[in-house]
């Protein structure tokens, strides 16, 4: 099976889950980390006096000094020192590039949250490099030294929670880690998750130095430069009183230029990472993936550290390859797509299960996704369409990941529901399932055309048809409810009535359509050919109903209405060619 070349698609995507612009209209802010729901930082002015924030602008601390020839300039956060002039900002769709002016040297800050379609241990891994080069713009030698911490407001929303933290020296690897003293599972305090915990590291060498303490000790290197003391504050208390750091420094001695990159490896871990109810009421916790190739997060960063080099040069070449498709249609475009695909892939935690015998299920994956900057739902079905097509084009083997909790839990339950829910659930990261009956029943057209267009689109993109195979029943049931209620819906969530909405409407019509097309491939002709005829009625009627002079209209019957009506896009990506050209 094929599908048209899909990036084309990712429009709607960039639409729908980008909040702000392209970059050559100045982006409100710039995506630094972006790695799951829970992992997530932007630097809203670069080249300002900022720190970095969480989407909801919760300030999240990390702080970067450069000190030349005895003068510190602050290359990332607001806590003193010369400020640097920014030179330009580059968004790719794994990096942010920062160039800045530090006095005599011209700094780049590279952000790369990598993006690994064909690795699944490496994508479910939630960390991101943070890595600078420099040279000197007068082409002297320059005494060059490096500084950079993190607070503790990574692992909580309230900066009064007690944390604890700890530091592992080891002869190639140091890292920080900072958590809460009594952690809450699977909550959330102002969207943050309050069982994180945060690690942050860099490579060992006799140029590194770390320390632990009160963030007194920024302004003694902004005056001194002097190395750190290599030495851990073991005074436990809250994330705001006296601001406990995890610092390190790194002194370059006497240089014109830094080619080879200083690199530190940032990252938020949880675990488990997801509660999730099957179907049956039993209760799973999920762990993210990169768990059964580690025994211990030691061996997962030091992984990480060393493998900086090739993930870089992976990450170069998939930007290379999503740019030049996304150039075939516009520089725009280009620019909506590098802003975009970062947040999709950093929107959901990739999991797997233990089976009774204590080991990993390596065959039990299963993709979770949160409404970010909406609600905390779980899987919402709309925000998983629009995103969709950025998974076909990257791995349309992973779009089925995040399909399969979905039908999985409502296919297992009792009652079934005739219907698909709207999600898994409204508090991140419990996917126990959707108990609102109102929610679900106003969204009923809008979630069955969602899943069974999303099935569809990934057998025909993957070539595995396991998926619409093993819950054809459950689809089936799903496009009977369309059948007999997609003309004529109750509301979506697009508009605050959606009765007569030719918008919402030629997505379930278009899902019945679909549903033909996935009864002929499991071998249902006569429920193939029942659902082709339905969905040709249905066209028909909905063509007489909202074409009024000459245009399509938002509302049934009010020709002065227009519509935007995106929702036929799903006719061009599943290949169709159901929907009259005119």
């Amino acid at each position: 099976m094929t599908i048209r070349p899909l990036l084309q698609y990712i429009i709607l995507s960039v639409l729908i889950l980008s909040f702000i612009q392209a970059q050559n209209t100045g982006p409100g802010a710039v995506p630094l980390a972006i790695r799951s729901p829970h992992f997530n930082s932007w630097l809203p002015n670069p080249g300002k006096a900022q720190w970095p924030t969480f989407w909801n602008d919760r300030t999240l601390e990390l702080l970067g000094y450069i000190r030349i020839d005895g003068a510190t300039w602050e290359w990332l956060g607001n806590s003193g020192g010369n400020g640097t002039t920014l030179v330009r900002t580059e968004i790719t769709p794994t990096r942010t590039i920062i160039t800045l002016t530090a006095g005599p040297m011209e700094l780049e800050v590279t952000f790369l949250s990598p993006i690994e379609p064909t690795d699944l241990v490496r994508q479910s891994f939630p960390f991101t490099y943070i890595y600078l080069t420099a040279n000197a713009t007068d082409g002297r030698s320059h005494s060059v030294q490096f500084y950079t911490d993190i607070t503790a407001e990574w692992v909580s929303g309230d900066q009064n929670t007690n944390v604890t933290w700890s530091t592992t020296p080891n002869s190639d690897l140091i890292y920080h880690q900072a958590q809460r003293a009594s952690p809450n599972p699977m909550q959330e305090i102002n969207d943050q998750a309050e069982d994180a915990t945060v690690y942050y590291a860099t490579a060992n060498s006799p140029d590194v130095t770390w320390q632990t303490g009160a963030d007194a000790f920024r302004d003694h290197f902004i005056s001194t430069g002097d190395r750190l003391l290599n030495t851990d504050d073991g005074d436990f208390r809250a994330i705001s009183d006296y601001w406990p750091v995890f610092a390190f420094s790194v002194d370059l001695g006497d240089i014109t230029e830094i080619s080879t990159p200083v690199v530190w490896a940032l990252g938020i871990v949880r675990d488990p990472t997801i509660r999730y109810d099957p179907g049956d009421g039993s209760t799973q916790l999920r762990s993210s993936f990169f768990w059964t190739q580690y025994s211990t997060i030691g061996d997962a960063i030091r992984a990480f550290i060393n493998d900086f080099p090739n993930a870089r040069q992976r990450a170069i070449d998939l930007d290379q390859r999503i740019t030049s498709d996304a150039l075939s249609i516009s520089q725009d475009y280009a620019d909506l797509v590098s802003l975009s695909v970062r947040q999709t892939m950093g929107g959901v935690d990739i999991t797997t299960s233990k089976g009774l015998d204590g080991q990993w299920n390596t065959s039990d994956i299963m993709m979770f996704m949160k409404s970010v900057g909406d609600t905390s739902r779980v899987n919402p079905t709309e925000f998983m369409f629009a995103a969709f097509p950025a998974y076909l084009y990257l791995n349309a083997t992973w779009a089925g990941f995040l399909l399969r909790p979905n039908l999985q839990q409502q296919a297992s339950a009792l009652p079934a529901s005739t219907y698909a829910m709207p999600d898994l659930g409204s508090t991140y990261p419990i996917a126990l399932g959707n108990t609102s009956t109102t929610s679900t029943e106003v969204l009923a057209t809008e979630s069955s055309g969602n899943m069974i267009i999303m099935a569809l689109a990934h057998a025909k993109a993957s070539g595995d048809g396991s998926l619409i195979s093993s819950y054809y029943t459950l689809l089936k049931s799903w496009a009977n409810h369309l059948a007999a209620n997609a003309l004529n819906q109750t509301a979506c969530d697009i508009s605050s009535d959606g009765r007569n909405n030719p918008n919402l409407a030629i997505k379930g019509i278009i899902g019945v359509r679909a549903m033909s097309e996935i009864s002929q491939i499991v071998g249902q002709a006569d429920d193939a050919s029942q659902f082709k005829d339905q969905a040709s009625a249905m066209l028909q009627d909905w063509e007489n109903r909202a074409i009024l002079a000459n245009h399509i209209t938002s509302t049934y019957g009010q020709s002065a209405s227009w519509g935007l009506i995106y929702n036929l896009f799903s006719d061009r990506l599943l290949n169709l060619d159901f929907i009259t050209q005119r």
